[in-house]
């Protein structure tokens, strides 16, 4: 069955309301623990059916934002999503306060208990306003950015359709086509900036209606962060400062050799002077290639991609009227992911088609976990799924890139390291953006631009008035629409680098660790996670420092002139 046969239908609030409370009314007079599974379980089928639908409503807009009746259901499910999660606790409160927990986590695993106290400290019908508030903001961003239109060159492009003039091999048009992407954002500021102050505040007042002396707490908890915190994650950023942002120092003054240039400019972002590698073929051959590669890579690989270019199930190339980026999203009821993105003629492509793919794939191998929830795990592990897969896929790269394959390896590689210290600077903004609530949009630019001294310091926006004051993290969608969701980049690159040097010296067991890793989907947190896997947790105090010896090393075994 294609994705566009799938049933789709609007959940109604007041039928699940009664349901749940049905539901709770069985759960309470169950006499036994098995009628208590049973509830369960169909809770949980209940569950599926909503979380697919809005999953279809959200991805029909994101494949068009000018289509109204796409819009309409989007916006249906976003005004419904407090409501049903009210629906949710009455149920949750009662799994808590169960007679059967210890038979419940004994049964299906004390991650799912872990799961329910989160969710019950996350919510509370008295900020679900304010949570309904927090959607429109959202939509408000990915409406003004989605919508972006962009006169270059005598054309409109949107904000993906800019990417190959980024990338040219041409430093004049680098240049202008970055002038032309922030002539936008400096004319769309003060209205990112008022929707980024507002969703700020409201965030902040969510929290201390809760109980929590500001958004960081709670947004640890929405991210379902049960085994690390803020501190955790603070000392690892430190770690990112001390063993990483001296060697992209060096990556640096290697580009200056590389590129034949004094100075490296913002938009000096290739790594070659010919222009960086680009894929050869169609978006068609491409996917064709892809097919190839996993039926190749393994038989559960083969499997899973087939079933995703049989049933339409990806949406790859870019258009007008498409929402900027690249996700995997999920069909719980039926068992099925689906890939989004916009191809737009870079090797981005090709990232797509591994990095996505290892998001997909792992949800597929998860399929048949008892509980939705344990389908996806928390995002810093889900990361290690797509990043790794990027690597296990290295040996096919030749297929895309034909002679450019060691060119793309080796940006690939100086590229995820030199990533680790702007998703520390991210993460690092996001925490005192949540600790000053009430600081002006002033402020904030100029605090980025300190932490960018800190993290990226050499960075050079020549005469980009729009960076230069302060403003690029407006471009940056998860600074608004997924609070604290970036830090999971860094630690999960950490975890794949791991598996990289692994799969190239014993590959057999880094595929098994991995697949074991996939199958295991949410049902352990982070931290256990990583121990499954066979993996050095990325907290760990030399844990960074052993897999940066590791990167370098084969990093100066390159020398890229003669790619």
């Amino acid at each position: 069955m294609k994705y566009s046969e799938l049933h789709y239908e609007r959940i109604d609030v007041d039928v699940s309301r009664k349901l749940m409370q049905g539901m709770v009314e069985r759960l309470n007079s169950a006499s036994t623990f098995d009628e208590h599974l049973k509830v369960i379980k169909n809770v949980d089928q209940f569950n599926r059916d909503y979380a697919s639908y809005a999953a279809m409503a959200s991805l029909n807009f994101s494949r068009d934002i000018h289509d109204e009746d796409a819009k309409a259901e989007k916006e249906y499910y976003d005004s419904i999503g407090p409501d049903m999660m009210e629906c949710l606790e009455i149920y949750d409160k009662a799994i808590n306060n169960s007679k059967y927990k210890v038979e419940i986590s004994n049964k299906l695993g004390e991650t799912f208990i872990k799961q329910v106290e989160m969710s019950l400290k996350t919510f509370d019908p008295k900020i679900k306003k304010m949570l309904k508030e927090e959607t429109v903001l959202r939509n408000r961003y990915t409406k003004l950015t989605a919508g972006a239109q962009i006169n270059y060159k005598g054309n409109k492009y949107n904000l993906a359709g800019l990417g190959p003039f980024h990338s040219s091999r041409e430093r004049s048009v680098r240049r202008n086509s970055y002038h032309a992407r922030f002539d936008w954002f400096s004319k769309n500021s003060a209205e990112l900036d008022e929707i980024y102050d507002n969703i700020v505040k409201l965030r902040h007042r969510m929290a201390t209606e809760l109980g929590y002396k500001n958004f960081v707490q709670l947004g640890y908890m929405r991210m379902g962060r049960s085994d690390y915190g803020p501190e955790d994650v603070a000392k690892f950023r430190k770690q990112i400062v001390k063993n990483v942002v001296p060697v992209v120092k060096t990556l640096h003054a290697k580009k200056k050799v590389i590129l034949g240039l004094d100075s490296i400019y913002f938009y000096d972002n290739i790594n070659f002077k010919e222009g960086d590698p680009k894929p050869k073929g169609t978006p068609e051959h491409l996917v064709e290639q892809a097919q190839r590669m996993y039926r190749e890579l393994s038989t559960e690989t083969g499997e899973f991609f087939d079933l995703m270019v049989n049933e339409d199930l990806m949406d790859l190339v870019n258009r007008n009227g498409k929402r900027p980026g690249g996700f995997c999203t999920s069909f719980p009821k039926y068992k099925r992911p689906y890939i989004f993105s916009n191809f737009n003629s870079t090797d981005h492509d090709i990232t797509v088609l591994t990095h996505e793919a290892g998001h997909a794939f792992q949800y597929y191998s998860a399929r048949n976990q008892p509980l939705m929830s344990y389908c996806w795990p928390t995002m810093e592990s889900a990361e290690i799924h797509s990043m790794s897969m990027e690597f296990f896929t290295w040996p096919w790269m030749d297929s895309f890139f034909k002679e450019d394959t060691e060119r793309f390896k080796y940006k690939h590689v100086a590229g995820s390291l030199s990533f680790l210290p702007y998703g520390a600077c991210v993460d690092h903004f996001q925490h005192w953006v949540y600790e000053n609530p009430n600081v002006s949009p002033a402020e904030r630019n100029e605090k980025w631009l300190q932490l960018e001294k800190v993290y990226l310091p050499t960075r050079d926006y020549a005469d980009l008035s729009f960076p230069r004051s302060g403003g690029i993290w407006q471009g940056q969608s998860h600074i608004y629409q997924s609070p604290f969701y970036y830090i999971d980049y860094t630690l999960a690159q950490t975890c794949a680098f791991q598996f990289w040097k692994k799969s190239e010296q014993t590959p057999v067991e880094a595929w098994n660790d991995y697949l074991r890793l996939c199958k295991a989907g949410g049902s352990l947190p982070f931290t256990k996670l990583v121990e499954l896997a066979n993996l050095e947790l990325p907290f760990n105090d030399n844990c960074l420092a052993s897999v940066v010896k590791h990167v370098t090393n084969w990093l100066d075994g390159i020398d890229p002139q003669k790619l």
